[in-house]
């Protein structure tokens, strides 16, 4: 009876030590109780990447200079690289030839003037004759008749004058003040023909910077639309951006959307063919979290998030995040759900 009593004595407290250790590996999901850090929490937070895109420099606008007339070249007054002047003349074409249409168009003006005053005396002359019964009536209509056509040639002629001074007009080769020649087709001597390309020349006041973005790059971009900035790596700068403009349509064969980038460029320091780097900040696409590394509990070489129930979250390390965080991956977290900040506390 003793021996016995004294063998239940021996394995009763053996069998209790071995139930609790039991139950604490079958719990496994308890975190160790510990000081008041170990209440706190946190919620992990979708990890970011840095994502670099590349594009390059450009004028903001280009436009073709092509010539309204022909002729032949008397001269060029810039070339290329040069701005256009304040005056806005590229170029001009021999007008000898339009300025004697117009000189002979003022000299049919002058004969003409003189006949309509002659006639018109004629008109009034007759008026009187008539009126005293001294002329026939026919002879006042004819008059007049002649006097209604010299008004008609005189007015067709003034209106010749107009066309023929505003082709003199487009005789001088005309670009918007400051933009600068980016191409040069023209030399003085040559013979121009209507509609010919002169020059190429761009807007450099202000550069654009296109880029092909994806929609989550778009959306990422117009996030921070009034902070962007890009870095042009050529001149080891960095320079504030705006978006300028966004193609309502994609590239179908990138599946991607244009949106241009502007830069001002008034002081002409910068040009074109700068390459421009843009970082944006895009989700993970691994779905990695960031957590702090205390709120990690590590069992042998497996990582554990603790929610607050003591319920351990397996988790995968990636590796180091931002302001001493951490990149997990934890498919069972929820979202928005809180974990332990310091299980092990």
């Amino acid at each position: 009876m003793n021996a016995r009593v004294l063998l239940l004595a021996v394995l009763f407290p053996a069998a209790f030590l071995l139930m609790a250790h039991a139950a604490g590996a079958a719990l496994g999901e308890t975190a160790p109780a510990g000081s008041e850090d170990a209440g706190k929490t946190f919620v992990p937070q979708k990890a970011m990447r840095q994502a670099v895109l590349t594009a390059f420099t450009r004028p903001r606008t280009v436009m073709t200079l092509v010539s309204e007339e022909s002729g032949v070249c008397r001269d060029v007054l810039a070339d290329v690289g040069d701005a256009i002047g304040p005056d806005g003349i590229f170029a001009r074409l021999d007008d000898a030839f339009i300025l004697l249409d117009l000189e002979k168009n003022q000299a049919e003006q002058r004969r003409l003037e003189a006949d309509f005053d002659f006639y018109a005396k004629e008109v009034g002359r007759y008026e009187r004759l008539v009126g005293k019964d001294s002329a026939a009536r026919r002879d006042l209509e004819d008059e007049a008749r002649v006097l209604a056509g010299t008004r008609n040639n005189l007015e067709g002629l003034r209106i010749e004058e107009k066309n023929l001074r505003e082709h003199l007009s487009r005789y001088v080769l005309r670009a918007p003040p400051g933009w600068k020649v980016m191409s040069r087709e023209l030399e003085p001597g040559e013979w121009v023909r209507s509609g010919d390309e002169t020059a190429k020349l761009g807007r450099f006041d202000r550069l654009r910077v296109p880029f092909a973005l994806t929609v989550a790059e778009l959306k990422a971009v117009k996030a921070v639309n009034g902070g962007l900035t890009l870095e042009l790596t050529d001149l080891g700068i960095t320079v504030p951006a705006v978006i300028d403009r966004i193609a309502p349509d994609f590239e179908p064969d990138t599946r991607k959307i244009t949106v241009d980038l502007a830069i001002d460029n008034a002081d002409g320091a910068l040009r074109g063919g700068l390459r421009a780097d843009l970082t944006v900040n895009m989700p993970d696409p691994a779905g990695a979290l960031l957590a702090p590394k205390t709120s990690l509990l590590k069992t042998y070489e497996e990582y554990f998030l603790v929610r607050p129930n003591g319920e351990r979250v397996k988790a995968v390390l990636l590796g180091d995040g931002p302001n001493g965080q951490v990149r997990i991956r934890a498919e069972d977290a929820r979202p928005g759900e809180a974990f332990l900040a310091d299980p092990g506390a």
